[in-house]
């Protein structure tokens, strides 16, 4: 059996791994190869005492490539009966058996398309877990179970509705506290594509907390870190990273699965036995609360779901963006009586109308006021034709009156005048 030692240098599985900039996927990669390299050496994943069992996979890896003997289909078909028991759901063992393959194929194995076709087939369906749906109380009451880095953690993502992998990734200088609300800039996107979203103000204070502990934190890691480092079992932490939180994957789900269990909330699949009250429910649990507050189109622009948008929308500018998600932030914000979000709820939903109302007011009263300066226009008309009219008038009662006083003045007319 091969124990795992310390490699002076980079192996092709961490190799492989470090090609990939999110840390979900490349342990993804790293979990399937090794499950590969288990069954492929008949290991036991945990030892008898109950632990994980620490083998050097790299130098695993390097043996099964070296063998030529190898029947990659064969070993490939006997890898998918190994994951049946490993793994809680045909989806599960399905997603790893592709990892395993991409991973092999890349350092050089070669597998028969219909060996690859019959297995996907025969992985095809499954159980999936159950998720209980995510509810403020829920994280309210997880919340008292966890540190401030945990605290600051949920509630980034419960507010935000950025994915695990995108939230772990965040460094210091993605974090804008100068915005109203506070901006975060997502760069390690699961569509490549930068994109920005906020968190509340709850999150925010929890947030800069955190950072006043967080320098403590990282030497106290590095500390409780040395006796395995010394063993050879992993490498030192780096207390230098700009990593908003410096965590992987799986420690976060430690952490949130004990404040559950802590909490008296823990809750597993009676099929696959995972946790019902996943890491990736906040980010439903964002939408669904922005959704039933009226903003279902921000909630899914924030939460990267573009293909949801029309071109305008994936457009909008992020200071409209952060007015409306100030509007509706009290439906994200778990530290308040469920009441006083009820009724923040309702206020907010009554000012929309009188504020649809005033727009309308608005809009008739602009149509009056059109509709008076085309009156007035008219009306100015009137009078320069009036106007003309009584000069014409004049005009003419000048000509009588002349005539007039000619006739009255000249006898011989005034005779003609009298014998006709």
């Amino acid at each position: 059996m091969a124990k795992k030692t310390q490699s002076k240098s980079v192996g092709r599985i961490a190799a492989f791994v470090s090609s990939y900039s999110n840390k979900g996927t490349g342990n993804g990669y790293k979990n399937a190869i090794e499950s590969f390299l288990r069954c492929m050496n008949e290991l036991p994943k945990k030892s008898e005492k109950g632990t994980k069992g620490n083998y050097d996979y790299e130098v695993l890896f390097d043996q099964y490539l070296a063998d030529k003997t190898r029947n990659h289909d064969e070993d490939f078909t006997k890898f998918a009966d190994c994951l049946k028991v490993e793994c809680a759901s045909l989806l599960s063992a399905r997603q790893r058996m592709t990892f395993a393959r991409r991973i092999l194929e890349d350092n050089g194995a070669k597998f028969k398309g219909k060996t690859v076709r019959d297995l996907k087939r025969e992985m095809k369906g499954g159980a999936g877990t159950v998720d209980k749906v995510m509810t403020a109380n829920v994280i309210d009451t997880a919340l008292k179970e966890l540190d401030i880095k945990g605290r600051a953690l949920v509630l980034t993502l419960a507010s935000s509705g950025a994915r695990l992998n995108e939230i772990l990734s965040l460094k210091l200088s993605d974090v804008d506290f100068e915005s109203n609300p506070v901006k975060l800039t997502l760069r390690y996107t699961k569509n490549k594509q930068t994109r920005f979203t906020f968190i509340s103000t709850e999150a925010a204070q929890c947030v800069k907390s955190w950072l006043e502990k967080r320098e403590q934190y990282l030497v106290g890691a590095s500390r409780r870190n040395a006796g395995l480092v010394r063993a050879g079992i992993c490498g030192e932490k780096d207390t230098d990273t700009d990593l908003l939180f410096p965590l992987t994957d799986s420690a976060v789900n430690q952490v949130w699965e004990n404040a559950l269990k802590a909490a008296g909330l823990y809750s597993q699949d009676e099929q696959t036995g995972r946790n019902q009250y996943r890491i990736h429910s906040f980010r439903k649990f964002f939408i669904s609360q922005l959704s039933m507050a009226g903003q279902k189109t921000l909630a899914e622009h924030l939460a990267g779901h573009t293909g949801y948008l029309d071109g305008s929308y994936r457009r909008i500018d992020e200071e409209a963006a952060g007015k409306a998600y100030l509007a509706v932030q009290h439906v994200i914000t778990i530290g308040i009586p469920p009441e006083f979000r009820d009724k923040a709820t309702a206020l907010n939903s009554q000012l929309k109308i009188q504020g649809e109302s005033i727009e309308g007011l608005r809009a008739m009263n602009e149509k009056l006021a059109a509709q008076m300066v085309k009156l007035e226009s008219k009306n100015l008309e009137y009078e320069l034709k009036l106007s003309k009219i009584e000069e014409e008038q004049e005009r003419l009662r000048a000509i009588s009156d002349t005539l007039q006083g000619l006739f009255e003045n000249d006898t011989q007319a005034q005779e003609i005048f009298r014998r006709h």
